[in-house]
């Protein structure tokens, strides 16, 4: 049997759309009771929320079941939610019978009212679905991911999205605006904007009404300091309208475009829908428009069919068009996808090759982008505060970010000079960078 109510701790795998799954499967816990342990130790149910995209990210959840799994108590619960449920629910619950709840993607909402069935008036009261009100328990308070869509029709041949979260499904303008609304009366500052595809948002429900008017609604009613834009599909991106809204300000100059590749016959294998013409036409265009762009994307290698001649023309583009932030995963072959059972499957030590060949190549591309902020002001918020034992000999007090590095996604600053609370938005000189990295001397609070 559960102890009902009791306290609930998450341990959250995977991108920050299973982080906003798991801040609604919290909320019911929270609305019905259950308080939030401070550790794992101290928590009568443990919850593990799974990642499935890729076998690495499989692996590191069955590895976290197990290791949970092996500490916990007689008298705790396990549950284990979300993607790779979805994917392998019964395989899992063979595998793994110190599991006591396994919840998929589609039933995880579920998780409030299995562990305890006593509580009819509270789910009688309110429904919550993956639209429902959130509280934010695992971001710092001036952050928040704003989900404004579930699933993807890209059926890109190496995803298993689709199959795992379904079509896409945007969510209404109404319950986007009001909950932009309310993390803004809460205190955030930056807000996240996130989907498997930001850039279809609302074509299967308003047609002509899409993603750069939903922006301008949000920040004329919630007016965060900093709007983040994520996970945008080059081939579903409307460059005028984009262009606009980086230009009027509503959004900070950083894009995430997630490009895969830049060879014409490995994109089309992909079905990504676009080719290197078109990325070129893109990045050229954003680039001269708008001062100051940061951008990140990410590329596979080793996919099937991949040459040398293809993987010398996807480091020329990346040369030739360079990113500020670049993630590199080696082609992952994925049961279930049509890219499974496709012919001239690359050597997985190939693939790893051309990986840290790419991310050679990009650690100075970085160093070399980040060097053009060196003795210029920039504008940081604070994440974190350094404790007394913590805090190196030069002085360095905190952790932040300036509006070109996502939280928990790219480099950080460090921060010395003057000291200010997590969540303070300050002006601060940068002093020298390295990698990813930026270290800057705070000068000022900017509210």
């Amino acid at each position: 049997m559960f102890k009902t109510p009791g306290a609930y701790f998450f341990i959250n795998l995977g991108c920050p759309k299973n982080l906003v799954d798991a801040e609604i499967v919290a909320s019911t816990l929270d609305d019905s009771g259950w308080c939030k342990a401070p550790s794992m130790e101290q928590a009568d149910l443990i919850v593990v929320t799974t990642c499935a995209f890729i076998a690495p990210a499989e692996e590191e959840s069955v590895d976290t079941i197990l290791a949970v799994a092996a500490k916990k108590r007689e008298n705790q619960k396990l549950a284990v939610l979300g993607c790779l449920v979805s994917r392998e629910k019964e395989r899992l619950a063979e595998l793994l019978p110190e599991v006591d709840v396994f919840l998929d993607v589609k039933e995880m909402i579920r998780l409030e009212e299995i562990v305890n069935p006593a509580d009819r008036a509270f789910r009688e009261s309110i429904t919550y679905t993956t639209e429902g009100i959130r509280k934010r328990f695992f971001t710092p308070r001036h952050i928040a991911y704003l989900k404004i869509s579930e699933g993807c029709s890209n059926h890109c041949s190496y995803c298993l999205i689709p199959s795992i979260r379904g079509e896409n499904k945007s969510y209404p303008r109404e319950y986007i605006v009001g909950e932009a609304e309310r993390f803004s009366r809460e205190g955030v500052k930056e807000a996240v904007v996130i989907a498997q595809d930001t850039a279809v948002w609302g074509r299967d429900l308003y047609g002509d009404y899409g993603l750069y008017e939903l922006l301008s609604d949000i920040q004329r009613s919630a007016s965060f300091r900093w709007l983040r834009l994520m996970y945008l599909h080059p081939g579903h991106i409307d460059v005028e309208s984009l262009i606009g809204v980086l230009k009027r300000g509503l959004i900070v100059p950083y894009l995430d475009i997630p490009i895969q590749h830049a060879s014409d016959s490995v994109l089309r294998s992909m079905r990504r829908g676009y080719g290197k013409k078109d990325l070129e036409r893109l990045f050229d265009r954003l680039r001269d428009e708008v001062e100051d762009l940061v951008l990140r994307t990410t590329v596979i290698v080793g996919f099937p069919g991949e040459t040398e001649d293809d993987f010398d023309e996807l480091v020329q583009f990346i040369e030739d068009h360079p990113f500020d932030h670049l993630g590199v995963f080696a082609f992952s072959r994925e049961k279930g996808t049509p890219a499974f059972d496709f012919i001239d499957q690359v050597p997985a030590e190939d693939a790893e090759m051309r990986k840290e060949e790419i991310l050679d190549i990009q650690m100075d591309i970085s160093s070399s982008r980040l060097s053009r902020l060196q003795g210029r002001k920039v504008e940081v918020i604070i994440d974190s505060v350094l404790s007394e034992d913590e805090r190196p000999e030069s002085g360095i007090w905190g952790i932040g970010r300036f509006y070109g590095q996502a939280y928990d996604i790219d480099g950080v600053t460090f921060v010395g000079g003057e000291r200010f609370e997590p969540g303070t938005m300050i002006e601060a000189r940068v002093k020298r960078v390295e990698a990813y990295d930026v270290f800057v001397d705070a000068e000022r609070d900017l509210g």
